[in-house]
């Protein structure tokens, strides 16, 4: 095996959510549904904030939650991006854990180079949404 790649801090992103609705009784588990209303994303390459279009569909189960985002972002010089990740969310000694797995859509230009790298995070619920430190590999 070669050498471990390193990962590199991306941004920090805190998103804004409200429930829309609950699906009980699905094969796949309980789902709930949930509307991001906005937010604010800031990294060493990139800034600005999330729009309020984007859903957030959590499967609740036996042993946690599953994750199913997209996100459509704008930088501070107005590009679009979209960022799409799903995860797992649960307790470990009793502290809330949530680690997601993804990859944005960016346009040709100063931003294409997103479209080169998969991002891995670590979220933390927050009042009324989530806040994610977003990393990729080096």
């Amino acid at each position: 095996m070669g050498a471990i790649p390193a990962l590199t801090p991306l941004l920090t992103m805190e998103i804004e959510v409200e429930r829309l609705h609950g699906i009980a009784g699905t094969p796949s588990g309980e789902r709930q549904i949930y509307a991001v209303r906005g937010g604010r994303f800031e990294g060493a390459r990139l800034r600005g904030r999330a729009t309020g279009w984007g859903g957030d569909c959590v499967t609740r189960t036996a042993n946690g939650s599953l994750l199913d985002v997209r996100l459509l972002l704008e930088t501070e010089d107005g590009v679009p991006l979209h960022l799409a990740y799903q995860g797992r969310a649960g307790q470990r000694d009793g502290t809330a854990h949530i680690e997601i797995g993804g990859r944005f859509d960016a346009p040709a230009g100063h931003y294409g180079w997103l479209n080169d790298i998969l991002v891995f995070g670590l979220g933390t619920p927050i009042d009324g949404g989530v806040r994610y430190e977003l990393f990729h590999f080096a």
